[in-house]
């Protein structure tokens, strides 16, 4: 009988080398699973010549055999992205609330969306009064501001209260401090699925329940 291997580590970009967040570890035998949480580790459980399937939209999957010397070791996984091709698809659907929103958002602040600093050397005074000048520079602030709360609009489409608190079994004070506690990324927001939403949220649900324990 195969012995039991806790076969951790952390997982990277293998051209940046930055750490992954959110990557989906599944054991091939036992089709358990783990997120890698926000410093890139994970831990699973396995046996001897189990594999182990790393996968993450826009990445490579990474297929890992599983021996007794993994055990307690800690592993880097490297990953290779892959450009995603899109099919042509037809939109039957209309447009979401968001959407609807958003675009309006875009209209009423289309100045500030398409407000960028000049940096041409032709013209270096207009270039340094821009840097320096306080009606740009509160207009740069302006446009970061409205960039990261329509960041934080989309997420709350898809990482949201009334979602947290029919998965974790949370009330709704309690769901926020969640909430608080474990933010999601706009990127991951952005490319994950539905499910892949809801593992996330529940990977993170049981470290933070552990860590209140």
């Amino acid at each position: 009988m195969n012995a039991q291997v806790q076969f951790k580590g952390f997982v990277y970009d293998s051209t940046s080398k930055a750490i992954m967040t959110s990557v989906r570890v599944e054991n091939l035998s036992t089709h358990e699973g783990t997120l890698s949480n926000n410093i890139g580790y994970f831990e699973i459980e396995a046996k001897k010549d189990d594999y182990l399937v790393f996968s993450t939209i826009g990445y490579k999957n990474k297929i890992v055999k599983v021996s007794e010397n993994d055990n307690g070791i800690y592993k880097s996984i490297f990953m290779k992205s892959v450009p995603i091709l899109l099919k042509d698809v037809i939109i039957k659907k209309g447009p979401t609330q968001y959407q609807q929103d958003s675009a309006r958002r875009a209209s009423i602040y289309q100045d500030v969306f398409e407000y960028e600093q000049e940096k041409s050397a032709m013209s270096p005074i207009s270039t340094i009064y821009q840097k320096f000048s306080k009606k740009h520079r509160n207009t740069r602030k302006f446009k970061d501001q409205i960039i990261q709360n329509e960041y934080q609009t989309f997420i709350d489409t898809r990482y949201s209260k009334p979602l947290v608190m029919e998965l974790t079994k949370l009330n709704e004070e309690d769901a926020q401090q969640f909430m608080n506690a474990y933010p999601m990324e706009y990127a991951y927001a952005r490319t994950a699925s539905d499910l892949e939403i809801k593992m996330w949220i529940k990977y993170n649900f049981q470290d933070y329940s552990k860590k209140k324990k």
